[in-house]
């Protein structure tokens, strides 16, 4: 198999470098791309019950388009999705939904976002075939046509009361290619489809641990990958003797049924763990390379909110490159990286169609929208999309940075998502502005951040921002003086904060220290309330009442007062 992988391997490769070419190509006319992709999605659903009621049949450029069809949230699809749900067609899209995809539940309730043939191949293409020619591009040198482990899982939540399937929109385009990732990825299928109790990061690193020519590890969240490898700092002794003796180490927890399966796949491989252990008794140190020689990246997002966990990352990795690969959620895919760690992501214009809200016009009554063409570099957008699977002129809730332009294509950073600003007093403190300040506060304070969130709390008068932190070292710390530290690196992060905190309109800001492993505990909370294992993330914000009560009961009491107690 091993030999069948790697032609495999090469082939898709050959064909990915192509496709980045023309891809390349395709941006030097891409507002002619991008509208011809919207006319093309106009007139393939005529016939649609929301074709009819906004009269796509006399739309005939994007300009009419804007002028017909209202801007939409999801709230506005409610109604339409509860008929494709009962297995009605022809509702919002002319295409068969296939699944359901989630949307991750971590910072709102879970949307059910209809996936068609033509929208999951869209993306799969440009996630799969365009991302590795950049990679194929940028890592030449160091590629090796081998396999890697990947932490996505391919698990269905349930059906519809139409008998449709509902997933995580990555789960469900993994299952699209299930008879290929023996050649691909370590993992087997059985875990990849498992949802029930396991403990997964294990069984990953097991199977990856044996193939000594691994080349990446991917995931959707860099967080995953700093929890994979926390969980090969503290279980490789019971890792490297699985090897050694070709067997799944009875307290790793797992129902009878996957564990029998699972245990046939695996071999004693007393050679492959002495090489290991010489590895792991040296240290945890740059571990990744010294155990898979042939390691080249890291596939996962890793800018804006997660920069707290990339910079955890590196004591395992080294200089090893991060991909962020693209930048998509479950309603279609937004950019793709193209130069390897920047995280900023060239808009891909037969992907979606586009229209960007400026953010000081956000609120107006009536909101002017601009198409890809029409972008000031430096400005600050909501991103607007249309895409192939019945979304029109969707608000997506991210806002965005236009950094350049790629041909005529826009270069996006990501910024924050609009529901996880703070705004007590018209402040807008964006998710950005939060993490330099808390960053940079325990830099000052030579302490390690372990996790955080926010919330405001306008039970107070005036109402303040309450920041929930877990850190290495919570004794060392004196609270006040944190405070008072993190109140001046918020009033630099946000100079409207510190506006309104001059003249008394926001409180000073109050900060809890958490218990260890709180926010591996909130992780789980989330999971258990529908959010995906692909998608789940730790909010910047909090707000829901269960979220907050669960981190306020997870407070740190230092020692000494302990004591007293």
């Amino acid at each position: 198999m091993k030999l069948l992988s790697k032609v495999m391997l090469y082939t898709f490769s050959k064909v990915a470098k192509r496709y980045k070419n023309a891809f390349e190509k395709d941006l030097e006319y891409a507002d002619q791309r991008n509208n011809q992709l919207l006319m093309d999605i106009i007139r393939k659903n005529i016939g649609t019950v929301y074709g009819k009621k906004y009269g796509f049949q006399s739309i005939d450029s994007p300009q009419k388009f804007k002028d017909s069809v209202p801007l939409t949230v999801y709230d506005d699809y409610k109604c339409y999705i509860e008929r494709m749900a009962e297995g009605k067609d022809n509702i919002l899209t002319s295409e068969k939904v296939e699944y359901f995809g989630t949307s991750s539940g971590t910072t709102g309730s879970q949307k059910l976002i209809p996936t068609t043939e033509s929208s999951r191949k869209s993306i799969s293409a440009y996630m799969g075939l365009l991302t590795q020619g950049v990679l194929c591009e940028n890592l030449s040198k160091s590629w090796s046509y081998g396999r890697g482990l990947n932490l996505m899982n391919m698990t269905v939540s349930g059906k519809t009361q139409g008998g449709i399937t509902i997933s995580a929109g990555t789960a469900g385009g993994m299952r699209s290619m299930e008879k290929m990732i023996p050649y691909i990825w370590t993992s087997p299928v059985e875990i990849l489809k498992h949802d029930g109790k396991a403990d997964i990061n294990y069984i990953h690193l097991l199977f990856a641990l044996m193939e000594k020519d691994l080349m990446y590890i991917g995931a959707p969240f860099i967080s995953s990958v700093l929890d994979l490898l926390r969980c090969l700092e503290n279980k490789w002794p019971d890792l490297v003797k699985d090897i050694e003796l070709g067997t799944i180490n009875s307290r790793i927890e797992l129902d009878e049924e996957l564990r029998n399966k699972l245990q046939k796949k695996i071999r004693p491989n007393p050679k492959r763990a002495s090489e290991l252990k010489k590895e792991f008794t040296s240290g945890i140190e740059h571990i990744v390379t010294r155990i898979w020689p042939k390691f080249a990246f890291i596939w996962s997002v890793a800018g804006a909110g997660f920069k707290v966990y990339h910079e955890k990352v590196k004591k395992y990795i080294s200089d090893i490159p991060v991909y962020n690969g693209a930048y998509a959620a479950t309603e279609g895919l937004i950019g793709i990286e193209l130069e390897l760690g920047k995280a900023i992501y060239v808009a891909a214009p037969n992907s979606v169609y586009y229209e960007f809200i400026r953010i000081d016009e956000s609120d107006n009554q009536k909101i002017p929208t601009y198409s890809i063409d029409e972008l000031k570099v430096g400005e600050k957008y909501e991103v607007v999309i249309t895409n192939r699977a019945g979304f029109y002129r969707y608000r997506l809730g991210d806002v965005v940075k236009v950094t350049g332009y790629r041909g005529k294509s826009p270069e996006l950073e990501f910024l924050y998502r609009k529901n996880q600003l703070i705004n007590i007093y018209s402040e807008k403190t964006s998710e950005q502005a939060i993490h330099q300040a808390i960053v940079e506060t325990f830099k000052d304070l030579r302490v390690e951040l372990v996790d955080y969130t926010v919330m405001a709390d306008i039970n107070v008068s005036p109402g303040r921002y309450v920041f929930f932190v877990e850190v290495n070292d919570a004794d060392s710390l004196d609270k006040l003086e944190v405070e008072k530290i993190l109140e001046s690196k918020l009033c630099i992060a946000n100079p409207r904060y510190d506006h309104f905190r001059k003249v008394m309109k926001i409180s000073h800001a109050s900060l809890e220290l958490l218990k260890p492993q709180t926010f591996n505990s909130f992780k789980n909370l989330l999971l258990s309330n529908g959010a995906s294992r692909n998608q789940v993330k730790i909010p910047r914000v909090v707000s829901k009442d269960y979220l907050v009560e669960f981190l306020k009961s997870n407070t740190y009491k230092k020692s000494e007062e302990l004591c007293t107690l």
